[in-house]
């Protein structure tokens, strides 16, 4: 796809912010960040009912006073998201190590227990891009799905800075299929597996409430024998600073029953990533409308039983 004149306008007024973003002050740039997020929290009624349902959901017991503050510092860190990716856009391309900034002794002992291939699954909690560097770079490399931009030269560039870190980026329309190719040569594979599935998802309770799911990774991981391990980048104080965790790796069992099997999948990978995100649900994307697409009446709870792994699954 050849580049336009738009195209390398946009290009390099791109490069100009994330190399500006870069560089203000770590107090200045995420102060600023969290107070614009709390303030877009209190102004856009309809993102706030999403979170205040979807916390609701996930804290029954909390007053609506805590729930709102939840909202409203999960909204903060998510204005600071921006700011963490020129950081690391800019450490990227200097040819930085990531763990100058991130603490990964939480997650080590996991880590060097997996076998390759494996996959590794998280959540919008923290920052899912630092965490997915993070595992490329301790793992030796890493293959991810993602949305791809439309600008041919900022996308070829950001693709170039993830491969510094060891993340190879497949795009998210047949990106499944190169991450299948990858991982049948060895790779690790990585996957956000907590948006709202529009099409082919699995129902299953997230939060105590029907969710329409991923299915592809937990699919790969059934038909293969994959194991799985779940993990976050967790933010340590207000800016660039995190530490890596994850769950007990664990594999799935096939019965040969292919929809209960996907469903139970599907099931034990959103407990493993319920129990993190209550470890900091201030740093979570509260603000989805997780629960938008639901099942028509007389459809299985665990959707249909196609499950093919040859889908576009979820992107980051």
């Amino acid at each position: 796809m050849k580049a336009t004149f738009v195209d390398r306008l946009v290009y390099w007024a791109a490069r100009l912010a994330i190399g500006a973003a870069a560089r203000v002050p770590q107090w200045l740039g995420y102060t600023a960040a969290d107070l614009l997020g709390r303030l877009w929290f209190v102004l856009d009624r309809r993102r706030r009912r999403y979170a205040l349902t979807f916390l609701r959901q996930a804290f029954p017991a909390h007053s609506d006073r805590e729930l709102r503050r939840i909202g409203s510092a999960a909204t903060g860190n998510l204005f600071k998201v921006p700011l963490d990716m020129a950081r690391l856009t800019r450490l990227l391309a200097r040819g930085g190590d990531l763990r100058q900034v991130l603490d990964d002794a939480p997650a080590r002992r996991h880590l060097e227990r997996m076998p390759k291939p494996f996959l590794g699954l998280t959540g919008h909690l923290g920052n899912w891009e630092v965490a997915a560097i993070g595992v490329a770079q301790f793992a030796g490399g890493a293959h991810g799905v993602a949305r791809v931009s439309r600008n041919p030269l900022l996308q070829q560039w950001i693709l170039h800075n993830r491969q510094q870190g060891g993340l190879v980026v497949h795009p998210r329309r047949g990106g499944i299929r190169g991450l299948q190719k990858a991982m049948a040569a060895g790779g690790v594979g990585l996957q956000v597996v907590d948006q709202n599935q529009r099409l082919r998802g699995v129902f299953a309770p997230f939060f105590g409430r029907l969710a329409s799911c991923e299915r592809a990774a937990a699919t790969m991981a059934l038909r293969h024998g994959y194991p799985i391990l779940v993990g976050v980048a967790l933010r340590q104080g207000r800016g660039f600073r995190f530490q890596l965790v994850s769950s007990e790796p664990f594999t799935l069992v096939a019965t040969g029953d292919k929809g209960k099997d996907l469903l139970a999948a599907v099931v034990r990978i959103n407990g493993e990533l319920e129990a993190l995100i209550r470890r900091a649900p201030e740093q979570y994307l509260w603000i989805h409308d997780r629960y938008r697409t639901q099942p028509k009446v007389g459809d299985a709870a665990g959707g249909d039983d196609g499950a093919d792994a040859d889908d576009d699954g979820a992107a980051a």
